[in-house]
């Protein structure tokens, strides 16, 4: 997992994560990446501006929810497609207000949970 997910600091990638799931856009990618696609394949099938499709997948990347691999094609040369990393996201709400946050990881990679604490506790 990236630094952004360590465990470390699971109270700041739980809202990080919470947050990057809040946005529509970011699940309407996640949800578009059964398969393997291009920025530009992204781009077409969302209907959403290129710039944004790059900072939502910086994003999704940094938490370790898409996966970037190079390709090389004849007629492009070099890009980058991106694949889905997560299978599943569960919340549960426990005591004192925590909010547990377990990540799923897809080709059975294993996969964190971690707890966000309200006032950062």
């Amino acid at each position: 997992m990236s630094d952004a997910g360590s465990k470390g600091d699971g109270s700041r990638f739980a809202r990080r994560l919470l947050d990057a799931l809040s946005e529509e856009t970011n699940r309407t990618i996640l949800s578009l990446l059964d398969e393997p696609a291009s920025v530009a394949e992204l781009v077409e099938r969302c209907d959403i501006p290129m710039s944004t499709v790059y900072r939502r997948l910086d994003t999704l990347n940094e938490l370790d929810l898409v996966t970037e691999h190079v390709a090389i094609d004849a007629e492009r040369g070099k890009y980058r497609r991106y694949e889905r990393n997560v299978r599943r996201v569960s919340v549960a709400v426990g005591g004192e207000g925590r909010l547990r946050a377990r990540v799923e990881r897809a080709k059975g990679e294993p996969g964190e949970e971690v707890t966000w604490e309200p006032n950062g506790r």
